[in-house]
């Protein structure tokens, strides 16, 4: 099993955005996942979308910076140019052409020309219309690196193929969502990409996919928590039952909190509040080391936390003077919310 990380510092989460590049494949949707180079940290080696910073020249455009950092990153590091033509079409690119856009990644890469110089060179538009955003994450705590990234969703141009730059990225591939997502699929995927691959799942066409993603709507940032289970530490998404407790026991991302129930192990819930499995789930409590037969709701105040089966045994009375409920069995959860 592997070893709690050490707690740092948070870090401050860089600004990046990821681009879903999906195409029509025999048997439906297929996504192109690229493997990163090794980098000495969690994203090494891992199969991911294209997708980077946004750097500062994605910045002069303002509120687009997410989609324009997103263009540029799709071109850098895959080949795929997201541009139209003065028709507002997807241009023909004949072998010259696709030879001349190979020779100015790296220059896009180091800075030295603009992915607008690029189009303008080939008489085209960047096409951002065509990045739909469909997620948001969040790199957990505790994490050296941290991203705070906006997924995109595009199609293929026609006449386009990927290309990974041997450089940022070691190889590519193209999979069908359900194939990506198999267990025995030995391609290690970090968690906002099964995710946002399983988002995939339900669209049969691209044109389905499209539709819904060019719907308004809220997009949620996800914060995943890091905490141990028996294979080590993992992130916890916020549906997941551990997580309400995850986020208040180790909010810095000390990596030293379970998400799993281990019976015979206390568990200090606050200052006054510990918690103990016993071997048939139920959960004990003791209150500053004496036990709490819980026949009725207790409240805690000192921790703001109640013990009660639900919230609506919680008396009206004690809301403002709680922020959580220890139930008879699982998890903390936080008052007022539904359980995980």
């Amino acid at each position: 099993m592997s070893t709690p990380i050490a707690p740092t510092s948070p870090s401050v989460p860089r600004d990046a955005s990821t681009v879903v590049v999906v195409r029509e494949g025999k048997a439906g949707i297929e996504v192109l996942l690229l493997q990163r180079a090794e980098r000495g940290d969690h994203n090494s080696g891992a199969w991911v979308f294209p997708g980077g910073l946004v750097d500062p020249g994605d910045r002069q455009l303002g509120a687009q910076a997410f989609q324009r950092a997103a263009l540029r990153e799709c071109f850098e590091e895959c080949g795929i140019l997201l541009a139209r033509d003065a028709a507002g079409e997807w241009p023909r690119l004949d072998d010259e052409a696709r030879a001349r856009l190979a020779a100015l990644r790296p220059q896009v890469a180091s800075g030295e020309t603009t992915i607008e110089a690029v189009c303008s060179q080939f008489g085209l538009r960047p096409a951002d219309e065509t990045l739909h955003f469909i997620a948001h994450w969040l790199t957990p705590m505790g994490r050296a690196k941290r991203f705070d990234t906006r997924f995109f969703v595009t199609a293929v141009p026609h006449g386009q193929e990927a290309l990974h730059d041997a450089r940022e990225t070691l190889d590519h591939v193209w999979l069908a969502p359900a194939e990506a997502l198999l267990p025995s699929h030995s391609r290690r995927l970090m968690t906002p990409t099964r995710a946002t691959i399983e988002a995939l799942l339900p669209f049969d066409s691209i044109r389905a996919l499209q539709a819904w993603a060019s719907q308004p709507r809220t997009v949620e940032r996800i914060l995943p928590r890091l905490a141990l289970d028996a294979g080590g530490v993992r992130p916890v998404q916020p549906h997941e039952p551990a997580y309400a407790e995850v986020a208040k026991l180790d909010p810095q991302g000390r990596c030293d909190t379970w998400c799993e129930l281990r019976p015979g192990v206390e568990v200090r819930l606050g200052e006054l509040l510990t918690r103990i499995v016993r071997e048939d789930g139920s959960n004990r409590y003791l209150v500053d080391g004496a036990e709490v037969a819980a026949t009725a709701p207790v409240l805690v105040a000192g921790d703001r936390i109640v013990i009660a089966p639900d919230e609506a045994s919680v008396p009206t009375e004690w809301r403002a003077a709680a922020d959580w409920i220890a139930p008879p069995r699982g998890f903390l959860r936080a008052l007022g919310r539904p359980a995980g």
